[in-house]
């Protein structure tokens, strides 16, 4: 679940190419999904708005959440899902065709994203800093108390066999630990570069994995001895994993946010459905959304319309 820095300068054509370096097949940004019904009308000044998605299961379910509220505010809404890493998607967002005009986003991560040397910690700090910190043309809305924090995860056996609660614990293991994660973890600020200068880790590789349940895979292997996922991650749960404790607050605070084009956010009816979203969702709805559709293999569309039933939202 996917995560998240550094801006992309290049054309859509080279996003292509990193959406297909993601494993993504076609083009995410080609044909949108969930497209409002035939006859609908948009109700808004800004347009149709396309709700786009990082590549992994949340992010997707999020993003219908998103769409689905809007249509029944009677706004015209579609989503784009799966596109890539943040420096896809947020290309994708600022790009003059207006391939998307809104993104689930997560407040820490999104704010290293445009400040890499933002110096909030607490989750009120980081939401109150990221106004400023976003390019023109980009806004947020209000953040979530629901919160996906990315973790450092271990197996139960090396977390006794070596006494490893935290990741300052890491550095005790002289030979060397080998770290797992999505792709995009070896440039992250928190990624094997923030584990060797914040807490002194001997990082002996890097291991770029696909998803949660490869990297639980991993572990289990011995192949790696740390992997990076988020907190909601069913994979943590269903496999015993123990979480590692932060106690330098490498990681900021992620609590779901939109990231919206100004447009977006100029259009009163739009944000309000978002805002009623923001409030009602909770850290248990988030992982309870990714285990219909990691275990149960419910498509994103029919969890966010269940949810969004549920909470009287649609």
């Amino acid at each position: 679940m996917l995560i998240k820095k550094s801006i992309a300068t290049a054309g859509l054509a080279v996003a292509a190419l990193v959406l297909a370096a993601c494993g993504g097949g076609g083009d995410p940004l080609g044909q949108a999904s969930s497209a409002a019904p035939s006859g609908s009308s948009s109700g808004s000044a800004s347009g149709p708005i396309v709700v786009g998605s990082a590549n992994f299961t949340e992010s997707s379910v999020i993003a219908e959440i998103y769409s689905q509220a809007l249509k029944a505010k009677g706004i015209e809404s579609s989503t784009k899902l799966g596109i890539g890493s943040r420096e896809v998607y947020i290309q994708a967002l600022q790009d003059d065709k207006k391939s998307i005009s809104v993104v689930p986003e997560y407040t820490g991560n999104l704010l290293l994203n445009f400040d890499k040397d933002a110096t909030a910690k607490t989750a009120e700090e980081v939401e109150a800093a990221l106004p400023t910190a976003l390019p023109a043309g980009l806004k947020v809305l209000k953040a979530s108390p629901a919160s996906d924090q990315d973790v450092y995860v271990v197996t139960k056996e090396f977390s006794e066999q070596k006494g490893v609660k935290s990741l300052a614990d890491l550095s005790k293991i002289t030979e060397g630990v080998a770290i797992g994660g999505f792709s995009e973890l070896e440039k992250r600020a928190y990624g094997p570069d923030g584990l060797e200068k914040i807490y002194k880790v001997n990082v002996s590789k890097f291991s770029p994995l696909d998803s949660p349940e490869v990297m639980a895979s991993e572990l289990k292997k011995g192949n790696i001895q740390a992997a990076d996922m988020f907190t909601t991650a069913s994979a943590i749960r269903r496999n015993g994993l123990i979480e590692l404790e932060d106690p330098e607050a490498m990681i900021l605070p992620q609590n779901v946010i939109p990231l919206v084009r100004s447009e977006v956010s100029d259009n009163a009816t739009a944000t309000a459905a978002l805002d009623a979203v923001q409030a009602a969702l909770t850290t248990e709805d988030l992982s309870a959304l990714n285990d219909k559709v990691d275990i149960d293999h419910m498509d994103p569309d029919e969890v966010a319309a269940e949810w969004l039933k549920g909470k009287g939202l649609a």
